[in-house]
């Protein structure tokens, strides 16, 4: 008995080690009260308690600055707290030439790891954007954006950063990619240790 409790527990053990060492893990960033799931999916269990998106929108800097990555994620967030304030997070939908959305939600009750985030993959890149890596990495390099007037939305710009990690750094295995409204956007290129 005492053997096949050991076993158990050691197969329990290994299989946390394995499910926190996944690359495509994250730490989502909790912005004025919301955990913000863009690019990703939340690994605890919860309930979509709502909609917001950015039809109709009177926001200037949304606006100004031709739909960057912050200012729609920004008029997402206070739209969605103004609609309901006990909400736990966004799921982002930013879609270039579409209207872009969120659905709100809200954790069951006694979820653990809210923060926790499964990243997509594109064109073989873990893409993590407004998170951080759950894993240990090793950095590569930085790649800046070059802004257009038509690849300042948020997939054109993500998908450029992208193509030009893959061309500058092929043995990336993820991109950190950090938005700042009205400067250089950029992005590190990343390894899994």
């Amino acid at each position: 008995m005492k053997k096949l409790v050991t076993l158990l527990m050691a197969f329990i053990a290994i299989s946390v080690n394995y499910f926190y060492s996944q690359n495509n893990l994250a730490i989502v960033n909790k912005i004025s009260g919301f955990y913000i799931f863009n690019d990703c999916q939340p690994l605890a269990e919860y309930e979509v308690v709502g909609e917001v998106n950015t039809n109709n929108h009177k926001d200037n800097d949304i606006t100004n600055s031709g739909g960057q990555y912050q200012p729609v994620r920004d008029y997402l967030i206070k739209t969605a707290r103004s609609v309901n304030y006990t909400a736990d997070g966004l799921i982002l939908s930013l879609v270039n030439g579409a209207t872009d959305k969120a659905l709100i939600i809200k954790f069951k009750d006694g979820q653990k790891n809210k923060e926790l985030a499964k990243v997509q993959q594109y064109q073989g890149l873990y893409v993590f954007v407004d998170c951080e890596p759950n894993k240990q990495t090793k950095y590569l390099g930085t790649i800046k954006s070059t802004l257009s007037l038509f690849s300042s939305q948020y997939s054109a710009l993500r998908d450029k950063l992208i193509k030009k990690c893959k061309s500058n750094y092929p043995d990336a295995k993820g991109l950190v990619i950090k938005f700042v409204n009205g400067g250089s956007d950029t992005a590190d290129a990343i390894t899994f240790e």
